[in-house]
C-alpha cells in the first residue's frame, strides 16, 4: 500500500517538483496540495493523509499553526506532519518541533533524504537529519546549557542499554537505524525510545539530542556524523 502524501507550499513550481520526483517512487502516492494553512487542515481533514510535507511559512494561516492545529485532532492522529523549510529558517525547527511536527528538513535536501524522511515519518517515526541534529547541538551552545547547568535529569535511571540508546540518537540515527546496531527489532527500539523519553521528561527526540549532548555523551562532531 502506498504512502499518501498532502503538499503544502505556496510556490507551485516546488509544488510539481516534489510531486514528480515522489511520483517516481512505487510507494508513495501525492493526494493532494495546498498553498496555505488553512487549506491544509482542510484537505488533511478530507483526504487524511500518511504524512503532510509542510512549508512552516504559510499565507493565511501559518503552517506550525496548521501543523499544531492537525496533531491537536485525535481523529487525525493518523496524519504525520513533516516540515520543510528554506536553508535560512533556522528559527523553525524548534517551533515546527514544539507543534509537533514529526520531522523536519530543509528544502535543499537531497531527494534520497526526502524520500528517507517521508518513509521512517509515515512508520510514525520522527525524521532528524545530521543538520537538523546539529541546529539543535548549537542552540544549546549557545544557551551555554552545559551538564554542570543541567539539574534535575536521571540519567542513572537509564539501563546500559538505554544509555547506549540514548546515544545514537544523539548522533541523529532513526529508530530502524538503531534497531539494526542493537540487534533488535524496530518496534523493540521504538518501545526503547519512548521509556527513555519518559524517564528523562523529554518530550521529542529532540529533547532526548539536547540532554545527550549536555551530559557529553555526545560530542559534537558525533552529532553532526552523517547517518548511516
Amino acid at each position: 500500500m502506498s504512502i499518501s502524501v498532502l503538499l503544502v507550499d505556496t510556490d507551485a513550481l516546488l509544488r510539481t517538483c516534489c510531486a514528480t520526483l515522489l511520483a517516481a517512487q512505487p510507494d508513495i502516492a501525492v493526494v493532494g496540495e495546498a498553498g496555505d494553512g488553512a487549506r491544509a487542515v482542510e484537505l488533511a481533514e478530507r483526504l487524511r493523509p500518511d504524512v503532510v510535507l509542510m512549508n512552516p511559512q504559510l499565507p493565511v494561516m501559518s503552517g506550525i499553526e496548521a501543523t499544531r492545529r492537525i496533531s491537536a485532532r485525535p481523529h487525525l492522529s493518523g496524519v504525520r506532519v513533516l516540515a520543510m523549510a528554506a536553508p535560512t529558517a533556522d528559527s523553525q525547527v524548534f517551533d515546527a518541533l514544539a507543534a509537533h511536527a514529526c520531522g523536519f528538513l530543509f528544502q535543499d535536501a537531497e531527494p534520497e533524504e526526502l524520500f528517507r524522511a517521508i518513509r521512517v515519518v509515515s512508520q510514525g517515526q520522527a525524521h532528524l537529519s545530521p543538520r537538523i541534529v546539529q541546529r539543535v547541538i548549537d542552540e544549546c551552545v549557545l544557551r551555554e546549557r552545559t551538564a554542570e547547568q543541567a539539574p534535575g535529569i536521571p540519567l542513572d535511571s537509564l539501563t546500559p542499554r538505554e544509555r547506549e540508546m540514548l546515544v545514537l540518537i544523539g548522533t541523529g540515527l532513526s529508530n530502524q537505524e538503531i534497531a539494526e546496531k542493537q540487534f533488535v527489532s524496530c518496534t523493540t527500539a521504538k518501545t526503547r525510545a519512548c521509556r527513555i523519553m519518559a524517564k528523562l521528561g523529554a518530550r521529542n527526540r529532540v529533547e532526548l539530542v539536547s540532554i545527550a549532548y549536555q551530559w557529553g555523551l555526545v560530542r559534537r562532531r558525533e552529532a553532526a556524523r552523517p547517518a548511516r
